[in-house]
């Protein structure tokens, strides 16, 4: 049962109003397992408590003497003062921003969601940020906020008219065209399979968005580790070599303290066949915008895996990516590893969505396997049996041998979150199993 706002419910306040009742409602609520803070179009904030059984919402209009506040500005002071509240815990109250942004920046309507860990009273709260159709903008938007919906592909490249350090990592021109189309296809068919797999499947749209919105073609310097040159589109060819950007990319990194990642990522195809089959994250010095970036890898094997596959692997790949800000190594202390386990669910939910009953099946396997040793598994690959085994390669329109083994691998972990029966658990169970 839904109580609360309807259109005539809509509440005109200020914002030091709406902060001060959202706070309070939240504590009043106390039996609340999901809350979301949403932006609804019209600079319209929408809340929703949700407890077992009643889900209560409220809408609210912000007004203040000189005109109305930037609504997006405001939902992250909501989240600031919810913080101590719920709690959230300071690296989920930081990612709030990029994630809620990369959202904005596709033209949908952002909502954050939190959500009560089970059995952990006094535990941080989870969080993630979905992607509802809709027009964010409103005349109040705060010039960083007032941004268009994009209007262009960020791998739609004129090739005609090329940087020059690019043309210097090539014997001619032509050779540069031909190598840069073959990048462009291999990227857009990872794309397309992510696509696919995201369709429909709502916890997947903001990772989706950030592939379709956030990611430029990348491609390696020859000879050097780490280092990329990106091509966004419609932008100036750079006549400057690459020797030059090098240095400049060099002098522009600052000196003590974090170093935060450019917004906007890169996809860097890999043309050489080779046995490297999944996509991979890595950071790198993007010497074209002279500061760290984080790129996704993309491989052209000779054994392909299935389409399927690819597009799974590609949107956990991205969902790692939106998750790292700093290019330095990350702490990996009880935040860290909780942050992972909300990866791997991540994972687990595509593929209860695309493989179904077959994928739920395997996992059932595993568990029942697992209650009856009592403990983890010595030969996790003797669970399923041939026929579960075919039904899992069916999922995906036909598995080889080594890919079969990867997603039973994944349905074997989920078993072992669904046993253990909570995220922190789970996540106390991937540092054990790292270490």
């Amino acid at each position: 049962m839904t109580t609360g706002a309807t259109d005539a419910d809509l509440r005109v306040v200020t914002e030091r109003e709406f902060l001060d009742e959202l706070t309070s409602v939240t504590r009043e609520r106390g039996a609340t397992e999901f809350l979301y803070l949403m932006a609804q179009g019209d600079g319209v904030i929408g809340v929703q408590w949700e407890q077992p059984g009643v889900d209560h919402l409220r809408r609210y209009r912000l007004r203040e003497n000189g005109g109305p506040p930037c609504p997006h500005c405001t939902i992250f002071e909501a989240v600031l003062a919810l913080a101590p509240v719920l709690p959230l815990d300071l690296m989920r109250t930081a990612r709030t921003r990029p994630q809620y942004e990369t959202v904005l920046r596709t033209g949908r309507l952002p909502h954050l969601a939190f959500a009560r860990p089970v059995g952990q009273p006094g535990a941080s709260w989870l969080g993630d940020c979905h992607a509802v159709p809709g027009d964010p903008h409103t005349d109040a938007d705060c010039p960083r906020h007032a941004v268009p919906a994009p209007s262009g592909d960020p791998l739609d490249l004129r090739l005609g008219s090329l940087p020059r350090a690019i043309r210097e990592l090539y014997p001619h021109d032509a050779a540069a065209t031909a190598d840069l189309q073959q990048r462009l296809r291999i990227a857009r068919d990872w794309r397309a399979d992510a696509q696919a797999v995201a369709s429909g499947v709502r916890e997947a749209a903001a990772t989706w968005a950030f592939l379709r919105s956030s990611c430029v073609l990348g491609v390696p310097v020859p000879g050097a580790n780490g280092l990329v040159l990106t091509l966004p589109p419609a932008q100036t060819p750079d006549d400057r070599p690459l020797a030059e950007l090098h240095a400049a990319a060099v002098r522009a990194l600052p000196t003590g303290g974090p170093v935060a990642y450019r917004e906007r990522a890169c996809l860097v195809p890999e043309p050489a066949a080779g046995a490297q089959r999944m996509p991979s994250y890595a950071g790198a010095l993007d010497l074209t915008g002279a500061g760290p970036v984080r790129t996704l890898r993309l491989p052209a094997p000779r054994r392909p895996l299935s389409t399927t596959g690819r597009g799974v692997l590609l949107l956990y790949e991205a969902r790692h990516a939106m998750g790292r800000h700093f290019a330095s190594a990350p702490v990996r202390d009880d935040a860290y590893w909780e942050s992972e386990a909300a990866l791997n669910v991540f994972e687990f939910t595509l593929l209860e969505r695309v493989a179904g009953r077959h994928y739920q099946e395997a996992v059932a396997a595993y568990l029942q396997a697992l209650r009856r040793e009592g403990d983890l598994l010595a030969r996790p690959h003797k669970v399923l049996d041939r026929r579960r085994r075919k039904a899992l390669s069916s999922a995906f329109g036909g598995l080889d041998d080594e890919e079969l083994h990867l997603w039973a691998s994944v349905a074997y972990r989920n078993a072992i979150l669904v046993l253990l029966g909570d995220l922190k658990a789970f996540a106390a169970h991937l540092r054990r199993q790292a270490a």
